[in-house]
């Protein structure tokens, strides 16, 4: 119980804490400061200090004048300390040539305060910092001239300020142009340097293009999986085949900046497996037209760096070529529809360098065949060869339009 009592007393005090603070950083009136002041000095004094309001610089004679008669009139009201009157001041001023009109260095004003007596002094400012005014207030204690308060705020510069100032509604007016002035340069400048930080990290290809034309040629190990030729291939077959692939792509990035789609003609040639019969070889293979249609992810400054993937379907452009011992035999591709011979998904990276007009671009892909080539032999029998699921690499040159 007791921990929750401490608890919210210390929850409370810092929400007064931050409140306070809070309300010392909004600029106030003038005539609030006056009074805010006069409460903070009867505070920090002892009941019945004989004290001094010495002197209050300001940008004006009238304003000087304001503050300090209406910080005396509240102190002699209140009645909690002792002030010293203006006329005792004014000949204590002219005895030892002060010059109160301006700011008084803390020596002088212990010396004043001396020789009039008083236990405690009070001078202040009011000075503008920026586009602000900044009222303060600081009492020192005669006998030890150590500072007993520093009290300040910013203070509103509303039509009294301005009256007290002399500032006529035409200064008002170009002083608020000067600022806007300012302000539109200072906005200006701010633009001009996010500019100039954009311009260094500008892709070198822009996102907003609409079109990409491109070329490529490459190779690929095709790995071949599981038992394919279920016996109708002699001797044993070979894991890994090499391909021929050329390519004419297109694609575009109209979707936003960083995506788009890329559709591709890529000419697979010598498709297939090799095989080994009693130490001779032979293969076969086929040609084949694949197509894929890819979704590309850019990265934010780099605009020919990107990862693409997406479906592709295959389509045999030749017979099955079997090729041993110098006969070659042409058998039939079992396809879907009369026309897919497979079908499956690819994915990988590209990466773009400027040469020329265009850009040269090194590609890497991973392919994966969903199902397996199959052949019908000269007795109407199919038998399931490979699938082809292996990597491939390409190098090609690109132009965006």
């Amino acid at each position: 119980m007791k921990k929750s009592i401490w608890f919210w007393c210390v929850f409370f005090l810092g929400i007064g804490v931050l409140e306070s603070i809070a309300a010392q950083e909004r600029p106030i009136t003038l005539d609030r400061a006056i009074q805010s002041a006069q409460v903070k000095i009867e505070s920090n004094l002892v009941l019945g200090t004989k004290m001094v309001v010495l002197n209050f610089t300001a940008p004006t004679a009238q304003l000087s004048d304001y503050v300090i008669d209406r910080l005396i009139a509240g102190l002699v009201n209140n009645k909690k300390v002792t002030v010293v009157e203006r006329k005792d001041i004014e000949l204590i001023n002219m005895e030892m040539a002060y010059q109160l009109s301006g700011e008084v260095s803390d020596e002088s004003a212990q010396a004043i305060g001396k020789q009039l007596g008083a236990q405690s002094i009070a001078s202040g400012k009011l000075e503008a910092i920026g586009d602000q005014y900044q009222f303060s207030i600081k009492t020192i204690h005669v006998e030890s001239a150590t500072i007993e308060l520093f009290y300040h705020i910013p203070i509103k510069q509303d039509k009294k300020l301005n009256t007290l100032l002399n500032i006529t509604q035409q200064q008002q007016a170009a002083k608020a142009e000067e600022q806007e002035r300012k302000r539109v340069a200072k906005a200006e400048e701010q633009d001009r340097k996010a500019a100039r930080q954009n311009a260094q990290y500008q892709p070198a290809v822009q996102r907003k293009t609409k079109l990409l034309l491109g070329v490529r040629g490459g190779i690929g190990g095709m790995a071949t999986w599981g038992n394919q030729a279920q016996g109708y291939l002699p001797g044993d077959a070979s894991p890994l085949f090499p391909e021929q692939v050329y390519s004419v792509y297109f694609g575009t990035n109209n979707l936003n900046s960083l995506t788009g789609f890329q559709v591709e003609g890529n000419f697979s040639l010598n498709t297939g497996m090799e095989f080994k019969d009693n130490g001779k070889n032979g293969e076969v293979s086929y040609t084949a037209l694949d197509i894929p249609l890819l979704f590309r992810l850019g990265f934010a400054d780099s605009a020919l760096f990107s990862l693409f993937g997406g479906p592709y379907v295959s389509f045999p452009l030749s017979k099955m070529q079997y090729k041993f011992e110098g006969k070659t035999i042409g058998y039939e591709i079992k396809t879907l529809l009369n026309v897919i011979g497979t079908y499956g998904v690819l994915g990988g990276v590209s990466m773009g360098f400027k040469l020329g007009p265009g850009y040269l671009a090194l590609d890497g892909r991973y392919t994966y065949d969903f199902n397996s080539i199959t052949i019908v032999s000269e007795d109407d029998k199919e038998h399931t060869l490979f699938s082809r699921r292996g990597f491939k690499v390409g190098l090609g040159y690109e132009l965006w339009l």
